[in-house]
């Protein structure tokens, strides 16, 4: 399960941090946070492990050492 966290400043000196609904699947919860980001906020996208990394070169990493 993922969500998106949305940071934003609302003018106070501390950031607003939201915290989206769950999603079932990583594909359907990037598509919020690409929308979100179209629209001027700053998002990650957060799993029930913890926080996932915006670049794959872990991922890269592993599918390489698998060929």
């Amino acid at each position: 399960m993922y969500r998106v966290v949305t940071r934003y400043r609302n003018g106070t000196e501390r950031p607003i941090i939201e915290y989206g609904p769950w999603h079932p699947s990583r594909q359907h919860t990037e598509y919020w946070a690409e929308q979100l980001r179209l629209a001027g906020y700053i998002v990650e996208i957060d799993s029930q492990a913890g926080k996932v990394p915006e670049d794959n070169a872990d991922l890269a990493s592993a599918l390489a050492s698998m060929a």
